[in-house]
């Protein structure tokens, strides 16, 4: 049996997806365990999830996955490189041999090429002297590799995958990284051909839905039916709250706001990742800006862009300091599993049997030697770090944005249940 992980962050779970969990089955049998990091109700772009960490969790026990872990929201809220660096260790140390990503860009002799050049003295220096001139990290690394014929290669899921590899090799880890090639959709695509039937981004999905362009049944083409169901409730849970957006983007403003008004600024500084500059411009469009939007217009620059400018904002409410970013991996949180995955979890020797009920966790099963959790409460009794407090911060935001609890326990699904859970 194949052990396989991958890296997701399933906002909205879609047909895409699905596509990459049957490649996967057929690639390496029907019988591989499949286990995936995801981010929970924060993600990587700097915002709330749409789809909660449960929801999420749920839709992807019953599409095919086996075991899902969390990555922790310090980490799942910054660049590519530490995003990528911390949930590969995390596939790690569950024992996975081969880490699934997919890209733009599926021959794998080109990406290495691209990780040596990347490490070279006179590549970094034309990197540096493309940010000097004011371009964005991102811009200088389109420049530079242009210079070298890959202008073509920065592209988000290309960048993600160089970022995989990297952290594969750099850490000398055991898993081995496969690229299944990204059909059709465009990881940041607004538009979409009209021809198109089944597959979208999750990008164009969101913003089909936080625009209210139409009828659900327009984009139900793009989903499986676990999604669409759990979609169509918040669309309508949404509609009755006279809700005119489902992103808490004016909450998180407000939020930030009062925070940047009641912290001095050496509190403030001490936030990973802001700098001088950053904190002037954030502080000085707080006070003059009405909307979230209209602030990010304002703060964003040639060199700091809205992504950047908005995993800043969530440090800032959060408090996540220089101090706690320590890339250390203090516990692993599970999210949920299904008869395989508990089985699985149990050769890691976190489970035991539960005489009462087999599909219940024992509240006695507290750690591993790696660290590795079932159950919130065990990590508030056994981790002694204030990364723990920020979790918790997070729990209280996505309460106060979306009216959401946080649950305790791991979600568990059983195999004899249907796709749907009917």
């Amino acid at each position: 049996m194949k052990k396989i992980g991958i890296v997701v962050e399933y906002n909205p779970f879609h047909n895409g997806h699905l596509y990459q969990i049957e490649e996967i089955r057929h690639k390496y049998g029907k019988d591989a365990f499949i286990a995936v990091v995801m981010s929970g109700d924060f993600v990587q772009r700097g915002q709330i999830s749409y789809m909660d960490k449960w929801e999420k969790t749920e839709t992807a026990l019953k599409s095919g996955i086996d075991l899902v872990v969390e990555l922790p929201l310090y980490y799942s809220i910054q660049n590519a490189e530490i995003f990528a660096k911390m949930s590969t260790r995390i596939l790690e140390k569950l024992g996975l041999e081969i880490q699934v990503f997919g890209a733009e860009e599926d021959d794998r002799k080109v990406m290495d090429r691209i990780i040596r050049l990347q490490a070279q003295e006179e590549y970094i220096e034309k990197l540096k002297m493309y940010i000097k001139k004011g371009n964005s990290y991102s811009a200088s690394q389109r420049k530079v590799l242009a210079e070298y014929g890959y202008e073509d290669i920065v592209k988000s899921n290309n960048i993600l995958a160089l970022e995989y590899m990297r952290a594969i090799y750099s850490d000398n880890m055991k898993i081995e990284p496969y690229i299944i090639k990204r059909e059709i959709s465009e990881y940041n695509e607004k538009e979409i051909d009209c021809g198109r039937k089944k597959i979208a981004s999750a990008t164009f999905i969101r913003n089909y839905l936080e625009n209210r362009r139409g009828t659900l049944s327009e984009i139900r083409g793009f989903l499986p039916e676990i999604s669409y169901r759990i979609i169509e409730k918040k669309h309508m849970e949404a509609e009755k709250m006279e809700i005119k957006s489902i992103t808490a983007t004016e909450g998180i403003f407000k939020l930030l706001k009062y925070k940047l008004l009641m912290e001095t600024k050496k509190e403030i500084i001490k936030i990973y990742d802001i700098t001088e500059e950053i904190y002037a411009r954030i502080y000085r469009e707080i006070k003059k800006s009405d909307t979230y939007k209209i602030f990010l217009t304002e703060v964003k620059s040639r060199n700091f862009s809205n992504k950047r400018i908005e995993r800043i904002v969530l440090n800032i409410l959060l408090g996540i300091t220089e101090e706690v970013m320590d890339f250390e991996l203090d516990y692993i949180r599970i999210l949920g599993f299904n008869k395989k995955g508990r089985e699985y979890l149990k050769d890691l020797k976190l489970l035991s049997k539960d005489k009462e009920n087999k599909n219940k966790v024992s509240e006695t099963d507290e750690v591993s030697e790696e660290k590795i959790y079932v159950n919130w409460k065990d990590i508030e009794k056994n981790v002694e770090s204030k990364k723990v407090k920020i979790e918790k911060n997070g729990f209280l935001i996505k309460e106060l944005l979306t009216g959401k609890k946080e649950r305790l326990n791991p979600l568990i699904i059983n195999e004899n249940e249907s796709a749907y859970g009917e």
